[in-house]
């Protein structure tokens, strides 16, 4: 277990998580893609009143936002239910910056996205989430910088901008390019509105132009038709708005909201599709492991039961010899030992003897030792039992020599 994984366990436990394996492969599964987050604990206060510690990640996620990278501070807090509970995601701005209110986030930082809301522990993680938050935030920035408020970096005269990262090789965040107090005048004019002015002052008319439409005339409508087909047509100004107008901005509206939806399911699915690909990576890097192990396993298997059936084999030839060691009545020492040679026969004799003299010389010593022995009769029989035995060592060297043996 390596150093991050102990902190991730004690960091974990301290926050009472129910679901620690779960949680922690999560976690270690995201940062191993964003390395800029940190897991740490935080008080976490709910709507509610209720106020808990909750494991956090803490940290930056690159985003490519107008071909420059930004990296947006986050914060994801984890219920100590996760994964089977959705996160909760903030954008936290500094001092230097502010929130783009948007659908994706609200006043206060919190992240709005579907796979929050329809989130499932079996389909959804912390990678996917991230991956969703830097495509939606690549669309829309979700941070702006605050305008310089030093007035030697913006001239009146020239219009002019001085950035005060220019130099920096890092891209400052967007600038909001919103007025801060939008003048509206108190009553639209023609240049501001699109529509035209009910009274124009160039028109000879003084009146406003009415539909042209001749009176109603059963008589004539009868005695002739296209007189009646004149009646019911209604001529409009080219400046009036028609129906067709209406329709066509509702289509538009419906299309773009279509779109956008249909653009924000594409972006989850894509994100869906990438966390699977990842735990797709996962399961077979892990099927390979496995199936090393499991062949492994099966060699030593094989080898295990080749050794069981030798060893069986020599239980039942050691228990075949018992029974016929049994049988044997009258059965001596030298026909206990069986050699294949009278070569081996005599080396087996002539290491006996040696053994014997070695004990002889031991109990020797002891005697020696309590004053059994006299020390005539004790160097008498030592002088001669080292010669015979340099004699018998000298003979057995011999043999092996002549067995092709290891001295």
């Amino acid at each position: 277990m390596s150093f991050n994984e102990r902190i991730l366990n004690d960091l974990l436990t301290k926050c009472s998580c129910k679901y620690k394996d779960s949680t922690k492969r999560d976690i270690l599964g995201a940062l191993s893609y964003f390395k800029d987050l940190l897991p740490k604990s935080d008080r976490y206060a709910y709507p509610t009143g209720i106020v808990k510690e909750l494991v956090c990640l803490s940290g930056t996620i690159p985003v490519n936002f107008r071909n420059a990278v930004y990296n947006i501070p986050v914060q994801i807090f984890l219920s100590d239910t996760h994964p089977y509970e959705a996160p909760i995601a903030y954008v936290r701005p500094t001092p230097e910056m502010s929130i783009n209110v948007s659908e994706t986030v609200d006043s206060s930082g919190r992240v709005r996205l579907p796979c929050l809301t329809e989130w499932n522990h079996q389909n959804s993680d912390l990678y996917m989430l991230l991956n969703l938050m830097t495509i939606k935030f690549s669309e829309q920035t979700p941070l702006f910088s605050k305008p310089a408020r030093n007035p030697a970096m913006a001239s009146a005269s020239t219009g002019t901008i001085n950035r005060p990262y220019a130099a920096s090789s890092t891209p400052p965040y967007p600038t909001d390019t919103r007025s801060s107090f939008p003048v509206t005048p108190p009553y639209p004019t023609a240049s501001v509105m699109s529509y035209p002015a009910p009274y124009p002052a160039t028109n000879t008319n003084p009146y406003y132009p009415m539909p042209t439409a001749h009176a109603y005339n059963p008589m004539k409508s009868a005695s002739n038709p296209s007189m009646s087909q004149a009646t019911a047509r209604v001529s409009y100004p080219d400046d009036t708005i028609k129906p067709e107008h209406y329709r066509m901005s509702l289509i538009s509206a419906v299309q773009d909201k279509i779109r956008k939806k249909f653009k924000d399911m594409c972006d989850e699915k894509l994100a869906e599709i990438d966390s699977l690909k990842r735990v797709n990576y996962d399961l077979e890097s892990s099927q390979v492991n496995l199936n090393t192990l499991i062949k492994e396993a099966e060699n030593e298997c094989l080898n295990i039961q080749s050794l069981t059936d030798e060893l069986r084999k020599k239980t039942n030839e050691l228990n075949e010899s018992l029974k016929q060691m049994k049988h044997r009545d009258n059965t001596s020492e030298e026909d206990a030992v069986v050699t294949p040679t009278p070569l081996y026969r005599q080396m087996l004799q002539l290491y006996a003897e040696e053994m014997a003299i070695q004990d002889l010389l031991f109990f020797l010593s002891e005697g020696f030792t309590h004053k059994t022995i006299g020390t005539d009769n004790f160097l008498q029989q030592i002088r001669y039992l080292s010669r015979k035995q340099f004699y018998l060592r000298a003979t057995l060297n011999k043999a092996r020599e002549q067995a092709a043996l290891p001295l």
